[in-house]
């Protein structure tokens, strides 16, 4: 009697833990089935099954689950034991929804429910209700589950009444009642704390980001998914809806390449635990491709979820399935998509209660009725399209306003069209100030394309010079204005950008191990996730708008403002030149993208010192062509004379050296990613004094001589040479000085931008690095390669060195945008320095500089064309 005892608690204390610890609960239940097998214990054989089984569900091994619970009711049956049978229906339930057997479940529930009373039945019918929702029944499921609350609560069963709220939080989400989901959730997680419940907790956590993730929080939702992933790691569990719901939020922001691997993750861990939530996982991995541009792994992602879902009966989810596969078509072959199959797919959709694809569809009806001429049909579709601009998720209002804008532009109100474009801008730039990581900000751009392209469009059709300079700058990226503050010192992350440079001096010396490559990009993502729980500044407007015309033209003087602008592969440009504005049409960019891409191969070939003579001569006669090409497409149209430059590129000029072409020969030219940006740089300019600071990386052979002869024109110049060039001392040097001149190797990350980085004595000096300087420096010159080429992430955004810095604070930048030859930098920069100490601007000592360097050929001349300078450029420093 007294052996019965202990195999019973034994066996009871395994099925307490199975829920919160579920491989500890294991090694119990195991030990106590086998005792109640030696002494012919079924009750406790029954209550050690039901632990295994309830286990097995934790760790995501269905087929286990339902074995062990199966067991778990005969035995309670054989027994006699009612309630046991009915506790363990309760579970086998929840296992047999999981495995897609839904008729078995609500069979098995419903049975439980006649056989238990209490406290049990108020169990089973929060596992009722978590069947529901699995299916979509959310009315049902919410039914079912308010009642049980009370009855738990009342009982002290702590674990289920953190279940039932678990599972409320995700029915009240489904109905967009935030409010009522998050104190559901708080709740939860106070009484997980309070009881030490780890796994429920981790639920929790998941829940709390995905209601962060709908009410567009994604700094707060990122860190709780997080949370919820350290509770799960400690528990040795992958949890394929976390993945799912990460995936979700990473391309919200559109950080496309994080979110496939995500979901290729989800859909991989869905399909070793045999769930029914595979196909949502396949869903979503058909749209992360779709957005990536793989239409075949988009189709056959969304045709098998169709497939599984049809034979699912999941009807709701069936409509996403099948819009998926119509957003596929639509891309593949428009005239293949007929405007009722869109208007068919909408109504589905909206049925099913999908707002934001909904919305897409109908948009899609609208615009394909444009397309084919029937007017009728695209104003029935759009103005349903455009009613849900006041309310739901910033990306559906956005959407919503853009088919508001097509409407009115439809009817002919083209400044209707354009406040409505304006409209949808501004929920979209709301929500981008509430990010805090530069990454997450410059992503989130990519929503913006459609509306801020239809506004240049419409303002282009106007032919109004004034309209289309607004418009271009509304399209401009995000990262092309100020930070609105900059971040604290945060000894976390300047830790772990520590450990990386450590890490990647380390690989230098020695090479790559698996190890150490291991670590790199463990430490990376570190960097990239703590920064991106960083929240924004505020919830107001992300970004001033346009500066006005007169206001420039008041800063530019002499100069010349040229802003370029990109439609539909053909290229304009708007002018300012003495308060007065013209709009030019240059035509296609046909011939000057294709010298683009010849050009790097000629300023290689020319700075490479095994270059044969018959080889640079090639070099040359493709430099002069394509110089003469960019020339006669991009600046003698504006008939501007010998006036100063400041020169905003639209996306495919952005790493064009503009020093080779003839028009700007000794010429002062600033580049700038925006007129915001050139106004913001020049009211930066501060006569405040500050030390000059000379840095010379490792592993350049002339970087010494260079930096030292920079150094020799500056007498209270601070040298940071050889080892001493470690990134805390530069960094610390860098805040607040007049001028910096940094030669260094420069690395360009295209896989990750806010990566690239200066090469420094103790590694990498990042993007991240420069984004904690305290206070930013007046001039920095990086000469090193690529530095000043940014990386395009999202559209019109770039992110880069020049970028932070320019985002920083620092007013004006001279750095290459190609890769140029070391020694013949050294001389280049010697000129520049002599240029600015005789009281030159950064855009005329550069300018001067370069016309002296090209004139000895070879890799002088691919030097000296390498070069620009950016931001306030046109005005000498302060000293």
């Amino acid at each position: 009697m007294e052996a019965e005892i202990v195999v019973a608690a034994d066996a009871a204390e395994a099925l307490r833990l199975a829920a919160v610890e579920p491989a500890r609960a294991r090694q119990l239940a195991h030990a106590a089935d086998r005792a109640a097998r030696a002494t012919g214990d079924r009750i406790g054989r029954s209550v050690a099954q039901r632990a295994l089984g309830v286990a097995a569900l934790q760790l995501r091994d269905l087929d286990e689950a339902v074995t062990r619970l199966r067991a778990a009711v005969s035995l309670a049956r054989r027994s006699g034991a009612t309630t046991l049978a009915g506790e363990a229906r309760t579970s086998l339930a929840s296992a047999l929804a999981l495995s897609g057997s839904a008729g078995s479940a609500f069979r098995q529930i419903a049975t439980a429910l006649r056989e238990l009373h209490g406290p049990a039945a108020a169990r089973a019918r929060v596992q009722q209700a978590a069947i529901l929702q699995e299916l979509g029944r959310v009315d049902e499921a919410l039914a079912a589950v308010r009642p049980a609350l009370p009855v738990l609560r009342r009982a002290g069963d702590v674990q289920w009444e953190v279940r039932a709220l678990n599972n409320r939080s995700l029915l009240h989400l489904e109905r967009r009642a935030f409010a009522a989901a998050e104190a559901d959730l708080l709740t939860a997680i106070e009484l997980c704390v309070r009881h030490g419940l780890d796994l429920p907790r981790a639920y929790a956590e998941q829940n709390l980001g995905c209601l962060r993730a709908g009410r567009g929080e994604v700094p707060a939702a990122l860190a709780s998914f997080d949370r919820a992933e350290e509770h799960y790691r400690r528990l040795d569990m992958r949890v394929g809806s976390l993945l799912v719901d990460r995936a979700r939020l990473l391309l919200s922001v559109r950080l496309v390449g994080e979110a496939r691997a995500t979901a290729e993750a989800a859909v991989a861990a869905y399909a070793e635990q045999r769930r029914i939530n595979l196909p949502e996982a396949r869903l979503l991995l058909s749209t992360v491709a779709l957005v990536e541009g793989d239409l075949p792994a988009a189709e056959e992602a969304a045709r098998q979820a169709a497939r599984e879902f049809h034979r699912a009966a999941r009807r709701e989810l069936l409509a996403l399935a099948r819009h998926a596969r119509l957003q596929v078509r639509m891309v593949r072959d428009r005239s293949s998509v007929t405007p009722a199959q869109a208007r068919r797919c909408a109504d589905d959709l909206a049925r099913a209660g999908w707002l934001v694809p909904a919305l897409e569809a109908r948009l899609m009806a609208g615009l394909l009725a444009l397309d084919r001429g029937r007017r009728t049909e695209a104003r029935a579709d759009l103005e349903q399209a455009s009613r849900a601009r006041s309310a739901g998720p910033a990306e559906a209002r956005a959407r919503a306003w853009l088919a508001e804008a097509m409407l009115r532009r439809a009817d002919g109100h083209r400044s209707g069209a354009l406040r409505a474009v304006a409209a949808g801008l501004r929920i979209l730039e709301d929500q981008q100030a509430l990010l805090g990581a530069t990454e997450l900000r410059a992503h989130m751009s990519a929503h913006r394309g459609s509306l801020a392209r239809l506004g240049v469009d419409l303002a282009l059709e106007n032919g109004s010079p004034r309209a289309v300079y607004r418009w271009a700058e509304r399209r401009r990226g995000i990262t092309a204005v100020p930070r609105p503050v900059r971040p604290p010192r945060d000894p976390a992350l300047a830790a772990l950008l520590t450990e990386l440079r450590a890490t990647m001096t380390t690989m230098e010396a020695g090479g790559p191990t698996p190890a150490l490559t291991h670590r790199q990009v463990t430490l990376e993502r570190e960097i990239r996730d703590h920064c991106r729980r960083t929240d924004g500044c505020g919830t107001g407007p992300s970004r001033p708008g346009p500066p006005a015309i007169a206001e420039l033209a008041a800063r530019l003087g002499d100069a010349a403002l040229v802003e370029y602008v990109e439609l539909d592969d053909h290229l304009h440009a708007v002018t300012v030149v003495s308060g007065r504005t013209r709009l030019h049409r240059l035509g296609p960019l046909t011939e000057v993208t294709g010298c683009l891409r010849h050009l790097p191969f000629a300023l290689h070939r020319l700075a490479s010192e095994h270059t044969t003579a018959a080889s640079a001569a090639a070099a040359r006669t493709v430099l002069a062509r394509a110089a003469a090409t960019f020339d006669r497409a991009l600046l003698r149209p504006l008939r501007l004379g010998d006036r100063p430059l400041v020169l905003a590129p639209s996306e495919q000029l952005r790493s064009l050296p503009w020093s080779i072409l003839p028009s700007c020969a000794g010429r002062p030219v600033t580049v700038v990613p925006s007129a915001r940006l050139w106004l913001d740089a020049v009211h930066r300019r501060t006569d405040r004094p500050g030390p000059v600071l000379v840095v010379a990386g490792p592993g350049l052979r002339d970087a010494c001589r260079e930096a030292e002869a920079v150094a020799r024109r500056y007498p209270d110049a601070v040298r940071l040479l050889g080892d001493a060039a470690a990134a805390d001392r530069v960094a610390a040097s860098m805040a607040g000085a007049r001028l910096v001149h940094v030669a260094a190797h420069g690395d360009l990350r295209s896989d990750n931008p806010l990566f690239s980085a200066l090469r420094l004595a103790d590694g990498p000096f990042t993007v991240y690095d420069l984004e904690l300087l305290e206070r930013p420096p007046q001039h920095v010159v990086l000469a090193a390669c690529d530095a000043g080429r940014g990386q395009p992430v999202a559209g019109e955004e770039v992110l880069g060195l020049t970028t932070a810095l320019l985002g920083q604070g620092t007013p004006t930048l001279t750095a290459p945008v190609i890769p140029v030859p070391d020694a013949e930098t050294a001389t280049l920069m010697d000129g520049y320095h002599a240029g600015l100490a005789a009281g030159r601007s950064p855009a005329e000592a550069l300018a001067a500089a370069q016309q002296r360097t090209r004139d000895d050929g070879g890799p002088a001349l691919a030097a000296a064309a390498g070069f620009v300078c950016l931001g306030a450029g046109l005005a000498p420093l302060t000293s």
